[in-house]
């Protein structure tokens, strides 16, 4: 069983509305709002002007080889938060490894792994010489220093837990279906 962090990253322009979404989620780091320029143009127009971006991550860890289902609750979810058909929240999620960081997509593009069920992988991160480094082709808020900043420190978080699960020989992992997220105790 390989396991990894579960992380995502939500765009949104209402604080209440990103708020009700996080009620269901026992969320363990959270980042500052962000606003990316670059975000504006291409989901504004579906979401509206005055786009924010935050990045979490959730506590436990998740089986990588469920990314999928990840994928399919998520975009599940912006679906039922949607109005009119328009999402009001992007959801992007991914985990965080001791050597990456991988985002899940609906889209086909260059670099992109198929992984089955319309969902493909994408590595934004590669852990070498003692921190995350982009890649060609990672996304300009993930080159942000401070988004970097918050995904070394899940790492971090990542690997400690990890080790303690290790040695108490239990751990909580996520699962995921395209309804619903929860919660199963595992023991190595």
């Amino acid at each position: 069983m390989e396991l990894a962090k579960p992380i995502m990253a939500i765009l949104y322009r209402e604080e209440g509305l990103l708020e009700d979404f996080l009620l269901n989620l026992k969320v363990e780091r959270i980042s500052q709002s962000f606003y990316f320029e670059g975000l504006q143009r291409y989901y504004g127009k579906e979401m509206g002007d005055g786009l924010f971006k935050r990045f979490l991550s959730l506590k436990g860890f998740m089986k990588k080889e469920e990314l999928v289902d990840f994928k399919l609750w998520a975009m599940n979810m912006e679906r039922k938060y949607a109005l009119d058909s328009k999402r009001r929240l992007n959801i992007d999620p991914g985990y965080v490894d001791e050597s990456h960081l991988v985002l899940a997509s609906s889209k086909k593009r260059g670099g992109r792994l198929y992984l089955g069920k319309g969902v493909y992988g994408e590595m934004e991160y590669l852990f070498v010489y003692g921190r995350f480094r982009p890649l060609y082709w990672t996304y300009g808020d993930y080159r942000d220093k401070r988004v970097k900043a918050f995904f070394e420190d899940v790492r971090e978080d990542f690997l400690e837990q990890l080790n303690l699960a290790r040695q108490s020989e239990e751990l909580v992992v996520y699962r995921f279906t395209q309804d619903k997220l929860y919660e199963e105790v595992k023991t190595w």
